[in-house]
């Protein structure tokens, strides 16, 4: 973060020392007629973690107050809008790790005074505040993944960080609508990503039946292909792509699948003969070994979240106003953050939505189960291309797939297809599938289906 350990301290602690209230002289709404929004900003600082020896401090800790500070300067950039717009926010920053006796540095106290709990980062942290955060009845902000018996706890929580499982959802609904003629293939890894792999077939599956008007409709919107592979390697999948039609390659297993994708890309590189298109989880895009060269070729597409909107001029202000706070450009979890407590902002005093500016876009709200916690399914697919994760929805459709015949350089003739795909070249055989000598052909060898 360019900041020596002296500084970090010194900042932190003047943070966590103090409430900050924003509010603003000049704000658009009348500040007057709106209630203060008490937030509780829970992040693991660790400013009582012990230094190892030689004064350095633990890999992990270093990482973690990096993190917590980045979404620091997302609430505060964020409550500064709010107060701008006439939305008075008062702040308590808290040190969600515990002190060196392994005691926590908040209580209830802090929470009870806080409408909204923002945090913790921490999986065993949120598993310690949560029950108290549901007897208060407060609402309480995740911008971590955290497992569902931290999630589902009813209406007052809300899981900023997008949910997977919905991405990977809307992944399925759109290859079903865009590939529903091509050969679909899922590499089943069957690790952590299990329940992505298992969703990802349930609902293209669905979404084939649905075209099963008439006889022989199950053969043109043919049910998923799967390939039985393993988080570190693609199993069988030679034998179950073609170079006769376009073959779609989706993975939805992310960084516990790195071995796979690593093998997957080499598979893919050394079949040069066919047309793919492959379809993955939203985390290869940060796969360093993955080749901008072949994720253009293969028309890579995945889904995108907590991705900001730099093209859109409406955000530059919102933007700015982060740079003046931070003095850098906001990462990840700055503009989760950010925006997460500028909806809930808007939440608490809705005519502010018509002054303040996310960094994302509206985040989208949805509740898996009835009167259950709201999760974040602002997904958005992109495919890579020209250098860059363009909008799918702004790329051209993609060309029809034209098979073509393949050369036997030694005999100069036709390389046999198979009886399934000969129909697709009336040129090289008959209807019945008979071959056709080919003009200039040597010795024919005996065709093999």
């Amino acid at each position: 973060m360019g900041m020596t350990l002296h500084i970090f301290r010194a900042r932190a602690l003047c943070l966590l020392a103090a409430c900050f209230l924003v509010s603003s002289a000049d704000a658009q709404t009348d500040s007057a007629q709106v209630d203060t929004l008490r937030l509780a900003v829970l992040l693991p600082f660790g400013l009582q973690v012990d230094t190892l020896e030689g004064g350095m401090l633990p890999r992990k800790t270093v990482r973690l107050r990096e993190i917590a500070m980045s979404c620091l300067h997302g609430v505060e950039a964020a409550v500064s809008q709010l107060g701008e717009a006439g939305v008075p926010v008062q702040v308590e920053v808290l040190d969600e790790t515990p002190d060196s006796l392994g005691r926590p540095q908040f209580g209830q106290a802090h929470l009870g005074r806080a409408d909204v709990v923002v945090g913790p980062l921490m999986r065993e942290n949120v598993g310690v505040v949560a029950p108290k955060i549901d007897r208060l009845g407060k609402q309480h902000i995740l911008l971590t993944e955290q497992p569902e018996r931290y999630v589902e706890r009813g209406p007052g929580v809300r899981s900023a960080v997008p949910l997977e499982l919905s991405g990977v959802e809307r992944l399925a609904q759109w290859v079903s609508a865009k590939h529903d003629t091509d050969r679909v293939v899922l590499v089943v890894t069957q690790g952590n990503d299990a329940l992505l792999e298992t969703a990802f077939e349930q609902v293209f599956n669905a979404q084939q039946r649905t075209k099963w008007q008439e006889e022989g409709d199950s053969l043109r919107y043919a049910l998923l292909d799967t390939v039985q592979a393993s988080r570190r390697s693609v199993g069988r999948l030679a034998e179950h792509v073609t170079p006769y039609e376009r073959n779609v390659v989706v993975g939805v297993a992310g960084r516990s699948s790195r071995s796979m994708w690593a093998a997957l890309q080499t598979e893919l590189q050394m079949n040069d003969s066919s047309d793919f298109v492959v379809y993955a989880h939203p985390e290869v895009a940060d796969m360093p070994f993955v080749e901008g060269d072949l994720m253009e070729r293969w028309r890579l597409t995945l889904p995108r979240s907590a991705a900001i909107q730099w093209e859109d001029s409406t955000r530059f202000d919102a933007l700015q106003q982060f740079r003046d706070v931070a003095g850098t450009d906001p990462d990840k979890y700055a503009t989760l953050a950010h925006d997460a407590v500028l909806d809930a902002g808007v939440r608490h005093a809705p005519d502010a939505a018509w002054f303040v500016t996310s960094m994302m876009g509206d985040l989208v709200w949805n509740q898996r189960q009835e009167e259950g916690a709201w999760f974040n399914e602002t997904w958005e697919l992109r495919r890579f291309a020209q250098l860059d994760w363009c909008p799918l929805d702004t790329m051209p459709e993609l060309p029809p797939f034209k098979p073509r015949l393949f050369i036997d350089p030694e005999i100069e003739d036709v390389i046999p297809v198979p009886m399934e795909y000969r129909h697709l070249f009336p040129e090289a055989y008959e209807p019945d599938g008979t071959p056709i000598p080919w003009p200039g052909a040597k010795e024919r060898k005996a065709p093999q289906d």
